[in-house]
């Protein structure tokens, strides 16, 4: 059975890997999830209500620093190879937001009655006073996303950007006793660039379909106190938060199909041998070790011959062969001259003198055999023995062939 060297181009979604996308190529995602917000809480936080640091008219609050926070992103790949791929992402999201309430029993001022008869001291009636302040924060960002393939179909990335912020503010005073009921509510916004920091990790399901994990960190949403100024309220609040958030997204990749790559299926190479055989009597003169004149059109039919077997670096063997006429010392050494004649005219048309060997067997393995043991006369036995005088030449290498 021959064996081939063959080379297949095979699709091989097993093997391919496509933890980013391809370059060139865009994609779009939502994702969803939880959102905290931290720094300049604390002065509501009734946790700290005997706290000097803030004002103790808030620090009777309560606080609800968590909430849920969704978004919608899209980017363009911009490199992906060698592991590692960069993008450039387009998001918007609804960063959370956090509220704060109090309620307290307040004492109501009332008009003393007039008349001829001296006012009558009571008890101050009381009502009951709720306050509520509620900030949301949402807005568009642009972020750089580069990654980098720690297992096949998974990456870990980073994100660092801007965001665009919209931070919307409401304070809701609500007073009711039993003769009467007031509420007041001030809105507030600003519209103010933050830093935006993020990481995560994104696993490609498909080469299209991907899910992601990442953490957040959205730093001074928004200036409460400038917000308030704009509106000429004067306020002691200095508030501008960070929101951290951790959130699972979905994303769709468009054109994909690249990353998929031909696996090279390898089969055991084919040996190939061939065997020329010259007489002696063609290539050179009796007993004489130069090429004659027609030996030249012989040989380089041979040589075309071994180029057209398509080998990678065939080894060439040359063996030389006389007959038994004359000393064997002296035809050992003939033999290996002509063999050495015939590999160097071989090389001398192109092939590697590596790969060439030459030996001569002198009087060695005859074809004659003892056939020409009754012939008589000098001229009739080297006639009989010509078969003898030889050059065999023996190709042998591997040939591989693309499919």
């Amino acid at each position: 059975m021959k064996k081939t060297l063959v080379t297949l181009s095979v699709l091989s979604a097993t093997s391919a890997a496509f933890a980013a996308p391809d370059a060139n190529t865009f994609y779009l995602g939502a994702k969803a999830g939880w959102a905290s917000t931290h720094k300049d809480i604390n002065q509501f936080d009734s946790k700290y209500q005997n706290d000097k640091r803030y004002n103790p008219e808030f620090t009777t609050w309560g606080i609800h620093r968590n909430s849920v926070t969704y978004g919608v992103f899209g980017g363009y790949q911009i490199f992906n190879q060698n592991k590692m791929g960069l993008a450039l992402e387009l998001g918007y999201d609804y960063y959370g937001q956090m509220k704060g309430s109090s309620q307290n029993k307040v004492a109501l001022d009332v008009p003393t009655p007039r008349g001829p008869r001296p006012p009558i001291h009571k008890p101050k009636p009381k009502g009951d006073l709720n306050r509520q302040f509620k900030h949301t924060a949402h807005g568009a960002n642009l972020s750089l996303k580069p990654s980098y393939e720690i297992l096949p179909n998974l990456d870990v990335y980073g994100k660092v950007g801007m965001g665009l912020v919209r931070n919307d503010y409401k304070f809701i005073l609500d007073l009711q006793s039993k003769d009467q009921h007031v509420k007041d509510e001030t809105k507030l916004h600003t519209l103010k660039p933050s830093l935006l920091l993020g990481t995560g990790v994104e696993y490609a399901i498909t080469p299209e379909l991907a899910l992601r994990t990442e953490y957040q960190y959205l730093n001074k949403a928004g200036n409460l106190y400038k917000a308030a100024k704009y509106k000429n309220i004067s306020t002691s609040l200095a508030y501008a938060p960070d929101i951290h958030s951790v959130s699972v997204g979905l994303s769709y990749r468009f054109g994909q199909g690249g990353k998929i790559e031909p696996t090279p299926v390898v089969v055991e190479p084919e040996v190939v041998s061939k065997n020329f055989a010259f007489s002696s009597d063609v290539l050179f003169d009796f007993a004489k070790a130069d090429l004659k004149q027609e030996a030249a059109q012989v040989l380089d039919a041979t040589n075309t011959e071994i180029v057209n077997l398509g080998l990678a670096t065939p080894a060439i063997q040359v063996n030389g062969y006389t007959d038994r006429i004359g000393s064997g010392d002296v035809n050992l050494k003939l033999s290996q001259r002509r063999a050495e004649t015939v590999a160097n005219y071989l090389v001398a048309k192109g092939q590697n003198p590596v790969s060439i060997n030459a030996v001569g067997y002198g009087e060695a393995n005859p074809i004659t055999g003892n056939t020409c043991d009754a012939v008589k006369g000098r001229k009739q036995l080297i006639a009989c023995l010509a078969p003898d005088r030889r050059v065999e030449v023996q190709i042998q290498g591997t040939k591989e062939v693309t499919m």
